[in-house]
């Protein structure tokens, strides 16, 4: 199905690029949104992006779903580090050790994956994009320096004032 629909695609059907776009739009968004501050800005990111899948879909080889989600999460991530590029400035931090990550053990709470999902986005715009690079991506520190123009030091720095700032919401909300 969904690889009769990339070679719809492929053909230029707008029919297929529309059916494409409702399937994975969601999926997407909430990937733009955890870069972002509001659902406007991450909407525009999903339309770029999306413009851009659309334009580069004749490059892409489809093995199977996960391929092509993969694809398609790496070009909106792209778009929203774009984004907040332009809109932010990452400076330069000091380096932390990393026996600081964590000075003390993570609460044990019952919050709801919503409420984790929330703390995160309380964070402020460079803590969460570095946080979101890391933990949620997987992106190595020396692949987030490069995509944020700043030195591996100092992703780790982003990392550990992050992961510090979580710790504490997390122990307000004990």
């Amino acid at each position: 199905m969904t690889e009769e629909l990339i070679n719809q695609i492929k053909g230029n059907k707008r029919k297929a690029q529309q059916e494409f776009y409702n399937k994975y739009s969601v999926q997407m968004f909430r990937l733009a949104y955890r870069y972002v501050d509001n659902e406007q800005d991450a909407g525009s990111i999903v339309n770029t992006g999306f413009y851009k899948i659309f334009n580069n879909i004749n490059r892409f080889i489809y093995k199977n779903d996960i391929s092509l989600i993969g694809w398609m999460k790496k070009i909106i991530t792209n778009e929203a580090l774009l984004f907040l590029r332009q809109k932010f400035t990452y400076n330069e931090l000091d380096d932390i050790s990393s026996a600081v990550l964590f000075s003390e053990e993570m609460p044990d709470n019952n919050l709801m994956l919503e409420d984790y999902y929330r703390l995160i986005r309380e964070l402020p715009n460079d803590l969460r994009t570095v946080f979101n690079l890391f933990a949620i991506e997987g992106y190595s520190h020396k692949e987030i320096a490069e995509l944020l123009n700043i030195k591996e030091a100092s992703s780790r720095v982003y990392l550990t004032r992050a992961r510090k700032m979580l710790q504490e919401n997390l122990t307000k909300n004990k």
